[in-house]
């Protein structure tokens, strides 16, 4: 990595950066297309859908582009401190990345059966795996400071990986909950990213951090 970045020793990063925002551009665009193309694709003279069909998937798609928006600025935030890479960092952001790309079939799925409990394990499942990935990589990347400054607040790293660890714990529990009553399972999906989009104690000491 060059020195003109003010990096260190290490693979560059600018790479994985481009190509994690290119991946989610495409699926943000994909949970799009997938309300219009069968509407373009279609007969033209097809069925209109019912109003609360139309309704259902409109929601579901909000629902992911929000919880993809959530992800997204938790990885952005991510790479402020990440430094550099190495091999094993990227691999597992592109495993992060592969489930982040299923993301529209499985919306797809909830959006056409929302109440069957199939679709709701598996749309949770999908979340998990995001979730999960993504932990893995801030924990390689803070390892000892492996990827990051060594001189980063350690208490910044812990409460972040606090924070990130609340996503599984959101996801399991939606799973568990679809098994007794689905509406309470779908409540958790929502409740989920405005947990996180809502700052929290870390924000404030992030912003310590920069001042400093």
């Amino acid at each position: 990595m060059s020195a003109r970045g003010g990096s260190v020793a290490g693979l560059g990063k600018t790479r994985v950066e481009a190509l994690t925002d290119g991946i989610f551009g495409a699926v943000m665009t994909v949970l799009g297309l997938s309300l219009t193309i069968p509407y373009i694709t279609g007969p033209a003279q097809q069925q209109l859908p019912k109003s609360e069909d139309i309704l259902t998937a409109v929601l579901t798609y909000a629902l992911s582009f929000v919880t993809l928006g959530v992800f997204w600025v938790g990885h952005h935030v991510g790479f402020q401190i990440v430094k550099r890479t190495d091999r094993t960092f990227i691999w597992l952001n592109n495993v992060f990345l592969l489930f982040v790309g299923l993301l529209p079939l499985t919306t797809a799925l909830l959006g056409h059966h929302p109440f069957e409990q199939v679709t709701i394990v598996a749309y949770g499942l999908n979340l998990l795996a995001i979730q999960i990935a993504m932990y893995l990589t801030f924990w390689y990347a803070t390892f000892h400071h492996h990827l990051v400054e060594a001189g980063l607040n350690d208490r910044f790293i812990w409460m972040a990986r606090r924070r990130m660890i609340i996503g599984p714990g959101f996801s399991t529990a939606a799973v568990l909950l679809a098994f007794l009553d689905p509406v309470l399972s779908l409540g958790a999906y929502v409740l989920y990213p405005i947990v996180f989009i809502v700052p929290g104690r870390i924000d404030r000491l992030w912003r310590r951090q920069e001042v400093r």
